[in-house]
Order: C-alpha cells, then sequence, then structure tokens
C-alpha cells in the first residue's frame, strides 16, 4: 500500500475497532493536519509500512555530545544508550526482563533534562514510573490536573516561584554555608546586617551563627556576603516579587511557561491521552521516551510519533503468536502488536536487543529464561546473594492446593530463622489477583510490615532479594506477559506457591517451567 492507503486504512481501523475509545477518536484529529508533512519518527514507521525497511538520512536536531550515565552500564547497555542519544528518528531498545531497559531509560531522561531537552516519558503501568521519581527540574506528573492550572499552583508555592541564582564566578568553589543564607526568610534578616556592618562585625555574628565552623572559615563566608551584597539584594528582590504576584500575572506567567517550560512530563499512555491534557498534544516534545512500549496500540504509536523529534521505544520481546489472518483484515487488526512489528521490519540501524542480565541468580536464570524468550540472555556475574538455610534450591514450587497457598505462605514466612528475617524488607510476594494480595496483607503479622505485597502489574519496575509468588487463580486468564514478570523479580530465591497439577493442564510459560525446577509437595490436614 501507499501512504494514502496506510491513512485511510488507519481511520478506517479507528472509528470500525470496537476497543477504541471515543478520547481516541477524538485524538485522531491531531494526525489529520501532520499527513502531508509528517514529522520524522512519523514518516519512518509510515515508510516501513508502505516501502518496508527503509533509511531515512535526515538527522532529528538532538545532538547529544558524549555523556557519562548517571548509573553504571555494562557494554552492552551503554551501546543501548548511544543508539538512544543518537540523531535517527527512531530508537527500539528490546530485551527481555532484568536485561536493564530502565536504567537506560533513566540515564536517557537525566541526559536530555541536564541538556535542556524538552521530555516526555510514559509507560504503560504506574508503578514503572516510580523509578523515575527522582528526575532533576520540576517534573508534571499526567495523573495531576491540567497542565496549566498545575504551573499556576507551582508558581504559587516555593518551587518555581524561588529565582536560581549562581553568585560565585566559576573560578571559586560552591560555598554550602552561603547557601543557608540565601533564603527570603534569612535574607531578610541578614541583608540589613550585611549593608551596615564593618567586615570584622559581621565575622563576630556570622561566629555565633555558624558556630561549627572555625574562625578562618566563617572570615571567607564574612569576605563573601559583602562582596556579593548586590546580588543578594536582588534575590530579595526577586523572591519578594514572586509572592506579590497578582492572579493575572501568574496565569499569564503559566502561560508562557507552558509554552517553553523544560519541565518533563512523566505519566502512563492512559493518562496522557486524557482530554485535559489536550494543551500537552500540540506541544513538540526533544524526547518522547515510551517504556513497556510492547502494550501500544498502532494509534497510540502514532499518536506519540508526532509529538517529537525523536521517538525512543523500550520494550520486551513478546512472544511469537500466529497472525490473526483473514481475508477481509486489514494490516492493524493483521498485525496488532505495533513494537513486535517494527522490532521485525526496521533497520539494524534503529533497533538493539539487550542480550545481557545482572539480576537474576544465574540459577534461577539458567531455568527462567528458556521459557520466557526466544533468544539467548547471557547472565553476568554478580553480587554473593542472600543464603536461606532452610531452601536447598534457588527456584522452588511449592505443592499447595490453591485453597491452603496463603495458609502455606505464612507459615513460611514464620519459619524463616532470625537471620533471614533480617531481610525482611528484601522479601516481597506476588499475586495474580488483588483478593489474594488483600488477603495476605491481612493475615501478616506486625514483624513482616516492610514486606512488599502487591499484584503482577504493581511490581513492575521492582525487585526483591527474595521473591514468593502465589500462584493462585485460573491459569487460562493469566497472560504469559504477566507471568514474565512474576518470574524475573527475584534476584536470589524464587518462591513459587500453587497447585501443581492445575498449572500442569494449562499451557503456558509456568508449565514449560514446571518440568525443570525443584518440586516439594506439602501435605495439608484438613
Amino acid at each position: 500500500m501507499n501512504e494514502q492507503q496506510f491513512w485511510a486504512k488507519l481511520q478506517q481501523f479507528i472509528y470500525q475497532s470496537d476497543e477504541v475509545t471515543e478520547i481516541a477518536q477524538t485524538q485522531w484529529e491531531k494526525l489529520v493536519p501532520l499527513h502531508t508533512s509528517p514529522p520524522l519518527p512519523t514518516q519512518l514507521i509510515v515508510q516501513t509500512v508502505c516501502n518496508g525497511s527503509v533509511y531515512l538520512p535526515a538527522p532529528s536536531p538532538l545532538n547529544f555530545p558524549a555523556v557519562n550515565p548517571i548509573v553504571s552500564l555494562s557494554a552492552n547497555q551503554q551501546l543501548a544508550l548511544e543508539m538512544a542519544l543518537s540523531n535517527s528518528a527512531i530508537a527500539l531498545i528490546v530485551g527481555s526482563a532484568a536485561t536493564g531497559k530502565t536504567r537506560i531509560a533513566e540515564s536517557l531522561a537525566h541526559t536530555a533534562i541536564h541538556f535542556s531537552k524538552r521530555v516526555l516519558l510514559l509507560t504503560h503501568h504506574s508503578a514503572t514510573l516510580s523509578a523515575y521519581h527522582n528526575l532533576p527540574g520540576y517534573p508534571f506528573w499526567c495523573q495531576q490536573q491540567d497542565y496549566r492550572q498545575w504551573l499556576i499552583e507551582q508558581l504559587r508555592s516555593r518551587h518555581l516561584a524561588q529565582p536560581q541564582m549562581d553568585y560565585l564566578p566559576l573560578h571559586l568553589l560552591a560555598d554550602t554555608e552561603l547557601v543557608k543564607l540565601r533564603t527570603p526568610t534569612k535574607l531578610e534578616k541578614w541583608l540589613p546586617i550585611i549593608q551596615t556592618a564593618s567586615q570584622q562585625q559581621l565575622t563576630q555574628l556570622l561566629q555565633q551563627e555558624f558556630s561549627h565552623l572555625n574562625s578562618a572559615r566563617v572570615q571567607l563566608l564574612a569576605y563573601r556576603l559583602k562582596k556579593l551584597e548586590p546580588l543578594l539584594q536582588q534575590q530579595l528582590r526577586l523572591s519578594q516579587l514572586y509572592r506579590n504576584l497578582s492572579e493575572q500575572a501568574i496565569t499569564e506567567l503559566a502561560n508562557q511557561l507552558s509554552e517553553n517550560s523544560q519541565a518533563p512530563v512523566l505519566g502512563t499512555v492512559a493518562e496522557f491521552m486524557q482530554p485535559q491534557h489536550q494543551s500537552l498534544w500540540q506541544t513538540t516534545f526533544d524526547l518522547v521516551i515510551v517504556e513497556e512500549a510492547q502494550y501500544l496500540t498502532w494509534l497510540d504509536l502514532m499518536l506519540l510519533s508526532v509529538l517529537g523529534h525523536k521517538l525512543v521505544l523500550f520494550g520486551d520481546e513478546m512472544p511469537k503468536r500466529s497472525p490473526q489472518a483473514s481475508r477481509h483484515s486489514s494490516f492493524f487488526t493483521h498485525f496488532p502488536e505495533c513494537f513486535r512489528w517494527l522490532t521485525q521490519h526496521l533497520l539494524p540501524a534503529y533497533c538493539y536487543h539487550l542480550t545481557e542480565q545482572y539480576r537474576l541468580h544465574p540459577e534461577i536464570a539458567q531455568l527462567v529464561y528458556p521459557v520466557i524468550c526466544d533468544r539467548w540472555i547471557l547472565t553476568q556475574p554478580s553480587r554473593i546473594g542472600y543464603h536461606l538455610p532452610l531452601l536447598t534450591h534457588r527456584l522452588v514450587w511449592q505443592d499447595i492446593p490453591n485453597q491452603k497457598v496463603g495458609e502455606q505462605i505464612i507459615q513460611f514466612l514464620q519459619s524463616l530463622n532470625p537471620l533471614a528475617r533480617q531481610l525482611i524488607s528484601q522479601i516481597g510476594m506476588i499475586t495474580f489477583d488483588t483478593q489474594q494480595r488483600d488477603w495476605l496483607k491481612a493475615h501478616l503479622s506486625p514483624e513482616f510490615s516492610e514486606l512488599f505485597v502487591g499484584t503482577v502489574a504493581e511490581w513492575t519496575g521492582i525487585e526483591r532479594a527474595i521473591a514468593i509468588v502465589s500462584c493462585v487463580g485460573n491459569p487460562e486468564t493469566i497472560t504469559p506477559e504477566i507471568i514474565h514478570i512474576a518470574l524475573t523479580r527475584g534476584q536470589d530465591y524464587l518462591i513459587l506457591f500453587g497447585d501443581y497439577d492445575v498449572w500442569w493442564q494449562v499451557s503456558s510459560p509456568l508449565r514449560s517451567l514446571l518440568a525443570q525446577i525443584h518440586r516439594e509437595r506439602t501435605v495439608v490436614f484438613s
């Protein structure tokens, strides 16, 4: 098909699909004016679908210099980061669980913000966003209200209302003690003293305020305060002006910031697509980063591709499925998994596969990875793991009837020796439904209050040294993706509690694992 047919078929798919919401149909209007001159990421996707693998010679205008990541990365992960920082229109970083996708995405976001690039960072699960709570700047979280209203509230609060000024010349070291005197309250007290007192008098007064400093250090501080008096006056004046802004001035300033602010925008894809964020759809981001991109629909992908100069997608390798072939099916219904399709059809210049993992103990990894992915994953040496004397294997299936699983998990926790109980903060429990999660939380004793208990969706982006999985639920309704997450959360021990016979009857990654792992049968007397 040609490009005109591509847009026509996509529009037909959107308006005829029962799964596409009314909000999504509204969002389609954003794509309409971009059909004739789409941005580079959109061009690459459309041309690849229409013409097969293509290379776009036009670069995106990012131009990142060589950077050092904020966390240590392996050579494999560093190459993926460099592809994400390159001037290509799209970068796909593909890897199974625990191969470092979040670490790379975090370094990418920090780098972009550091170089004053406007960043949109989205995930599928809200729990995955927990890795980005320490991003620099003033991130806007999409679960909050309208973007402009959020800016207004930030201007009213201390965050955006505090002028940031670097007082010292580059040849001087930053003075941490000086920072303590730069708050509005402190400046109102000390500026009259700095203006009228001699340097000797100022030194004596500072000695009382900073009694923990030696005399030479206080003399240096007094000298700097006298030299920086004009700038300190300017900061106090700006702070006072901000505090006295009228509502009209705050609104006007918020409107300006909404167009030029470098604050990153974070949220889930579903949250970002809500109508209250329509003003953000009109924004051009320098970098659009999507984690868990394997869950994107074609509509999501096309909408996000028009928002930025570069689109970086991080996703898991999806299990192979037969195409939903039909005589009358369109391209978008025949290949519904757009991320998987892109990994197979984009040129290698746009796609990088992660093939190393550092999270799982080798004894766990050698059994888990063959059943959750088709690609060979190298397990790199890691730290010495925790040792539980009561377990002889690091991956264990406790064969227990479903109705007794919760009780047996509680008993297992109680059986931990005192040394293992000191590791409570490094133990977590995973469930496949909220009912089992709530039951476990209600029956845990206070000594296990630090233990994290959550459904698989709540465990995305989280790991623990010891993971306990409650395999209660209907195996036929639990997707392979859910099981993949559950099997890759435990670094040193993975202990599964469930009915062996129930899981053996259903085709799933767990059934493939059951034939290989150590199985312990627990006799339960009713």
